[in-house]
């Protein structure tokens, strides 16, 4: 399609939105760059596209609706208010989930991790890294440290007016399987998103998996169009006019894009949708949704017009739900490992693997892999062995001395006056924490006499 038509195309797109406010469901992303071996002294631009919030948290259950809805949403409000001020750290958010359903991140506050994935395509992110994708040689001189990010939000209605510019960490995470999707994060996260949502910037969700798709299924690509080809089109780099590309000079504008189509093939991990017209390249990174407003993947290419393949050929290749969660746990679990100390998150994975925290009566295997249920010798060696990595030999052989006497008494009771084994459980319990305690007070108290007498030795 020529760039022309794309461009009365995205003016067609926009119609709609001028009659009416709607959420934001994609921004602008600018990528920059400044090679020094280039004789650069200004970031530049390196490519523009599409990219989207993927919220960490998962939505919160929807409200009832009725002639009392606003009361109770007040109420709602006023109790977290209350409860923010009176914790330091946000409470758990969603619908309650059983423990191996919580998100890798969903075991650290709020406070202090990311809240949101910035989502968006490898080759924009990172050209350099796509040499099948641009094989010029001048890209292969730049690196990583060479480049920046930032996301910017746009009025429909005044394209050529950016409402908000917020800078990203310059830390991309990519699929490790070579897959065309990576995450990134704000630099300010919490002024950020109070920014964003305040323009009216939505946090997608994922759709969920128990929501199956279907052959002929609407779906939606709201995405940007960018008015001049990026720097990584070009085969040769200007070093001598690299000055007048400089970032306060850069002119072009992102033309909001929307379209809709049908879900036409599939294979395991890519979906294909057929467009009345083919997508325009600044959609790559772009969300995909369903008549629902969930989100069903993220844009990743266009098939070729000539393909060989008439069925396929200019239809939208994007990368599904499914695929997206696979790729976000293995990010979240990474962040979680460098955040939490060695021993804490391993006990969150077996939290996540048996459903319990300290992973119940499951067994694992020489690689760590649960598999199945122990027998209690089983479950009781695991707790013995965590036992001795926790205390000395003496106090694991106290302890197990009162486990003993415990088991023996239970039995006792059982066989004289039998009832609950519950109930016996819980009296033997509270007979050794009586003895417990008796005996740490008889151990205060001569300690204390032992302080007296040195005191007045002393003196």
């Amino acid at each position: 399609m020529r760039f022309t038509s794309v461009m009365r195309v995205a003016k067609r797109r926009m119609t709609p939105i001028l009659t009416a406010q709607r959420p934001i469901k994609s921004l602008a992303l600018s990528v920059y760059f400044k090679q020094p071996d280039f004789g650069m002294k200004d970031y530049e631009i390196l490519s523009r596209a599409s990219c989207f919030l993927l919220g960490i948290d998962p939505p919160e259950e929807n409200q009832k609706d009725g002639p009392y809805a606003h009361l109770e949403a007040s109420q709602r409000q006023r109790e977290l208010k209350q409860y923010k001020s009176q914790h330091k750290y946000s409470p758990a958010g969603g619908a309650g989930r059983n423990i191996m359903e919580l998100g890798w991140l969903e075991f650290v506050p709020r406070e202090l991790r990311p809240q949101v994935h910035v989502v968006c395509s490898s080759h924009v992110l990172s050209p350099f890294l796509w040499n099948d994708y641009y094989p010029q040689n001048w890209l292969k001189q730049v690196r990583q440290e060479h480049v920046a990010y930032s996301l910017e939000v746009y009025d429909s209605t005044k394209p050529q007016e950016s409402l908000a510019k917020l800078a990203l960490n310059a830390q991309p995470f990519h699929h490790p399987e070579g897959r065309d999707i990576a995450l990134v994060h704000f630099k300010e996260e919490q002024a950020s998103l109070k920014i964003l949502t305040g323009l009216g910037v939505e946090i997608l969700h994922l759709r969920h998996a128990d929501k199956l798709y279907e052959k002929g299924e609407q779906m939606i690509f709201d995405g940007y169009v960018v008015s001049e080809p990026n720097a990584t089109d070009s085969s040769t780099f200007d070093k001598k006019q690299s000055s007048s590309a400089a970032v306060d000079n850069d002119v072009r504008i992102f033309y909001p894009y929307t379209e809709t189509g049908t879900l036409s093939m599939h294979t395991q991990d890519r979906f294909f949708a057929s467009t009345p017209e083919p997508l325009p390249e600044g959609l790559c990174g772009a969300p995909v949704l369903d008549v629902d407003h969930d989100l069903c993947g993220t844009v990743e290419g266009i098939v070729p017009v000539t393909h060989k393949n008439e069925r396929l050929a200019g239809s939208a290749a994007f990368l599904p739900s499914y695929v997206m969660k696979h790729f976000v746990d293995y990010v979240e679990r990474g962040l979680l490992e460098q955040m939490m100390p060695r021993e804490l998150f391993e006990m969150v994975v077996t939290a996540k693997k048996t459903n319990s925290i300290g992973g119940g009566v499951f067994k694992a295997d020489d690689k760590g892999t649960f598999t199945g249920e122990s027998s209690w010798e089983e479950a009781y060696d695991i707790a013995l062995k965590f036992l001795k990595s926790k205390y000395s030999s003496e106090e694991v052989d106290s302890i197990l001395t009162a486990v003993n006497r415990e088991r023996e008494e239970v039995l006792n009771i059982m066989d004289k006056e039998g009832g609950d084994i519950d109930d016996v459980v819980k009296r033997v319990r509270l007979k050794t924490m009586e003895m417990r305690e008796l005996v740490r007070d008889q151990y205060r108290q001569e300690k204390s006499k032992e302080e007296v007498m040195d005191q007045q030795q002393q003196s």
